[in-house]
């Protein structure tokens, strides 16, 4: 059972494990209301599928069909104090995890499990977590103890995307009774790829000119502007002794404004780029006459280079656009990849040439298979938008098949 069925990564997990265990499964309701995520699942998994919205379905989920598996990567939503009196169960009224604590309480699936960003863990000052595990428990189901945090580049996988996990097994349905599932991964934790590994398993080798940086456009040539300002400041300032770049906000940079309310993080901040102009005044103030970063957007204007201290080359790093900033990574892993149309760009060295990264290599940092199609390739869309926002949406397909893998061969 697919809910907040997203692209339907979970099932792709399930159905890699399946057809390599000869195991027959069928997905039996998928609950789904975007209408260009829709059109994409469809066509990938068929226009037969009658997608449901979950808060339609009745007290006694009686549209729900028995299932053995039941997937959610539901929303993160607060939860009221209104049913703290009457126990976890009702707390979650009002939310769409109470539509699945409905099927779960009226359905009973031996298995089950659920996904969220990782910040679900400390939500409402871990209220909402609390919430969530007690009433999995109420209804008979036995989790792990501790949320289980994973990220793709744990397994090799070259994009770092924490998400916290939680399988859970009816505990009438129990192999062997225990009081915590236990989960270990560290025996398929493996070495990031190299640069070259990168671009032979992940990159297209035939890439379209539209994904390239075009001085000819006008976004195009602001932002390959900013790239060679960004770029020889990179190869000009002295990084301060056996560390790399202190994170660069340029209307705090010349002028820092430090204030006795700051917090201690932010002083110090300011103190370390502060400390950076004042080695680099020189250079600095020239840089700023030649390129007027004033005139930048504030995005732009803030600068996290993460390549390391030992890497000054702008070409050499994996670009995505934050709201802290233009963010570098050396090119061993990409930075989580979001449900945004601005994507990550990486330099092409044959051409010569930045470009953004394509919906499929998008989906192959999600570890989606080549065959799965996107939506540009479903509709015909004449733009990628939607590709690149469902893809940074869903969930690491290989992360959630160990995940799979562990919870149906152990319990």
């Amino acid at each position: 059972m697919d809910l907040f069925a997203g692209l339907g990564g979970f099932r792709v997990a399930l159905e890699m494990y399946c057809k390599k265990h000869k195991i027959i499964n069928k997905c039996v309701l998928v609950s789904e209301i975007d209408k260009e995520v829709i059109k994409t699942y469809k066509g990938n998994f068929g226009s037969k599928h009658e997608m449901i919205n979950i808060k339609n379905l009745d007290k006694y989920c009686s549209q729900c069909p028995p299932h053995d598996i039941l997937f959610a990567g539901f929303p993160c939503q607060a939860f009221s104090n209104a049913g703290n009196k009457k126990g976890f169960l009702d707390e979650t009224r009002g939310t769409l995890f109470f539509d699945v604590v409905q099927i779960l309480k009226n359905k009973k699936p031996k298995y089950i499990l659920l996904e969220n960003v990782k910040h679900l863990i400390n939500h409402d000052n871990g209220k909402t977590w609390k919430i969530i595990t007690n009433t999995l428990v109420t209804l008979g189901y036995v989790i792990p103890k501790q949320p289980l945090l994973l990220s793709p580049h744990q397994f090799g996988i070259p994009q770092e995307r924490w998400r916290v996990y939680l399988p859970g097994v009816l505990k009438t349905e129990l192999k062997k009774q225990t009081e915590y599932l236990d989960f270990n991964f560290e025996n398929f934790f493996k070495n990031l790829p190299t640069e070259e590994q990168i671009r032979k398993k992940y990159l297209e080798k035939k890439i379209n000119s539209t994904y390239y940086l075009d001085e000819s456009r006008k976004k195009d040539s602001y932002l390959l502007n900013v790239f060679k300002a960004w770029g020889e400041f990179l190869q000009n300032v002295k990084f301060p002794r056996g560390k790399t770049l202190p994170v660069i906000w340029l209307y705090e940079f010349t002028n820092p404004h430090f204030s006795d309310n700051d917090p201690p993080w932010k002083t110090e901040y300011l103190k370390s780029m502060n400390s950076l102009y004042e080695n680099n005044k020189k250079f600095i103030d020239k840089w700023l006459v030649k390129y007027q970063p004033d005139n930048w957007k504030i995005r732009e204007q803030k600068f996290e280079w993460q390549a390391g201290k030992d890497c000054k080359d702008l070409r050499k790093s994996i670009i995505s656009f934050r709201q802290s900033g233009i963010r570098c990574k050396r090119f061993s892993k990409f930075s989580t990849l979001v449900a945004m149309a601005q994507t990550t760009l990486i330099f092409d060295w044959d051409k010569g040439q930045w470009r953004r990264i394509t919906p499929r290599e998008a989906a192959r940092l999600q570890s989606f298979p080549d065959k799965y199609k996107t939506h540009k390739e479903i509709t015909g869309s004449p733009n990628d938008f939607y590709s690149y926002k469902q893809f940074g949406n869903s969930i690491n397909i290989y992360v959630v098949n160990k995940i799979i893998a562990e919870l149906l061969e152990r319990y």
